[in-house]
Order: structure tokens, then sequence, then C-alpha cells
């Protein structure tokens, strides 16, 4: 899934937080915008004015507005031609500084929106690049119920009437914590990790079959609401006869493999749903497990590293 984003995107999400006041600019019937599509060639999401790789927000420091104030007014409204012959979504000027009448003028009626604050500039571009990243970074959706287990985001997934719910029903009144139920979104933060969010519409909630919808948050407290946290694991609930899954073979190892999300392996452990089994226990545990395998221990490799060692003593039999 892509994302677009105009500068008028740009001004609504951060004029609050970077105290942007919107100048001139954006008088095109169709405004400027990117996606990630755009950036594939070459990533210049935001930064100090360039010219040579132009970047998709210009801001303009102390050093740069003074740069075009020693230009020559043929040189300037070249430069400035060239500038906004880039199509950037926005110029923003920071430290404080006033907009030269020039940018005004050049901007004014352009799809390219001018933008100020008294924000230092360094403080801009670094904002500016990460929330872009964020906002254009790939995503997906994810059927199944994404939580917190031993500071772990584990995603539980399984068919319709696997127990999803009653899991996550169970590890909540066990001290783990929700992040969201049916649709988690997750978005690639960065080349080797996830992150998994809630959509507004479904925060705090989980529904349970025979109960509906429950506010975890008015139930359990607000220690029991996680906002955000990475895709480490996938707990896949089974349910036997399945045959689009063989019969786990390997009882040392258990049915430990992957799965693609956006293009990454996230590791994926299945769990057989049978009578009388504690899934909940079985969570854990898998989590448990997961954690101790991510420190070195393979529980099954020194499990057969031992038996190896009494199968050879025993060969070699007692020393007279």
């Amino acid at each position: 899934m892509t994302h677009s984003l105009t500068a008028r995107n740009l001004f609504d999400d951060l004029h609050d937080r970077l105290s942007l006041h919107w100048a001139a600019g954006t008088g095109e019937s169709k405004p400027y915008s990117i996606s990630a599509g755009d950036l594939s060639a070459r990533p210049d999401l935001a930064g100090f004015l360039n010219l040579i790789h132009p970047n998709k927000v210009q801001v303009l420091g102390e050093a740069e507005i003074r740069y075009l104030d020693s230009l020559q007014s043929a040189e300037l409204a070249v430069t400035l031609e060239q500038i906004l012959k880039s199509k950037p979504l926005a110029i923003v000027i920071g430290d404080g500084l006033d907009i030269p009448p020039s940018i005004i003028g050049a901007a004014t009626g352009s799809g390219t929106a001018l933008m100020r604050t008294d924000n230092p500039a360094w403080k801009l571009v670094n904002y500016l690049q990460y929330h872009i990243a964020r906002k254009l970074a790939r995503r997906t959706t994810l059927h199944g119920v994404f939580m917190e287990v031993f500071t772990i985001g584990v995603q539980i997934t399984g068919d319709p009437g696997s127990g999803k719910s009653e899991v996550a029903l169970d590890l909540l009144n066990r001290g783990h914590r929700l992040i969201a139920d049916d649709a988690p979104q997750f978005t690639q933060v960065s080349p080797d990790v996830i992150d998994g969010t809630c959509p507004e519409a479904l925060q705090d909630c989980l529904e349970v079959r025979g109960l509906g919808v429950l506010n975890v948050r008015r139930m359990f407290g607000d220690a029991a609401i996680k906002l955000n946290k990475f895709l480490r694991l996938i707990i896949h609930l089974e349910i036997p006869g399945d045959t689009a899954k063989p019969e786990i073979k390997d009882r040392l190892h258990g049915d430990l493999n992957t799965q693609k999300v956006l293009e990454l392996d996230v590791p994926r452990i299945a769990l057989p749903v049978l009578a009388g089994r504690n899934m909940a226990v079985m969570t854990e545990a898998a989590v448990r497990d997961f954690m101790l395998k991510m420190k070195g221990y393979d529980a099954a490799s020194a499990f057969i590293e031992r038996h190896t060692r009494i199968l050879r003593r025993n060969r070699r039999g007692p020393k007279d």
C-alpha cells in the first residue's frame, strides 16, 4: 500500500509542533504531491537548499537566505526559477527570518507552498526528514491481534474460530498489553524493522465472540494498552485437520518458519489448537523460547548435544 503526501498534509501534521505559518503557494488546482515511488531513484526528502539534487522540501536557514541576498537581481530570478522548476512540495524558512519579497513573489500562485517558522533550520530538517519518511513508508494490514508479550511485539493469527481473541483476552489477564485487534497496521520504518500500530477507529477495542466489543482500556486500565511496537514474531493458531498444512513431524524443534511481511522475513511459530490446551500459556512459552533463541540459546540443540555426549560416553565404556 502506497501513500502520497501534499504540502497541506505536511502543514496540518506539523504546524503545531514546528509553529509553521503558511505564507504563499499552492495556487494550482492540483497541488504537488509525492509518494514512495517518486523517491525510488534518489530519496531526497527534506534538507537545506540544494540546486543539484533538489529536495522535496527545501529548507532555507540563515546561510541560505544570506546566499540568496548576495545574488544580483537577474541571477536571483534565475535561481528562484530553478528552485521552483523542480516542483518541491514546500519551501520552509527557518531561524525566525523574514521571508524575502522575491521568494514570496516567485512562490505565489505556484504549486509549491511557502512556510516560515521561528524554529532553527537544523531542527526543521530533522523533523521533516523523519516525518516524510514515516508517512511514505511501505505499509500493510494483517488480520489478527497484535500484542506486546514479554516486551516482544507478537502478531497472533489464525483461521476464524481458532480463538485469537480468547487468547488475547487471557494474555491481558496475565498482564500483557494490547496494541491492535482485527486489523493492525504495519509500517516499514527502516530496512529491517516493521512497526505495528492500531487504526484510530479500533483503538482500545477487542472483539470477542459471545461478548462483543470490549474496551480494554476501561476494563484493564491504561497500562494494558500499547500504542505501537516493532513486529518480532508471528504466532499462528492452527486447527488440526487443516489440509493446507502438514502435521508437525519435528517434535524437537517445533513448527518454526518465517512469513513475508513487507518483503521482510518475520519468524512464525504454528501452535496446534487442541482441547484442554491453555493457548495463552503456550503463547507465553513460545515467546520465552523465541527470546532465548535471540540470545543464542536453542533448547533443542542443547538437548541433542547432551544426548550425543551421553552416547559417546557409553560407547567408550567404563575406564579400567
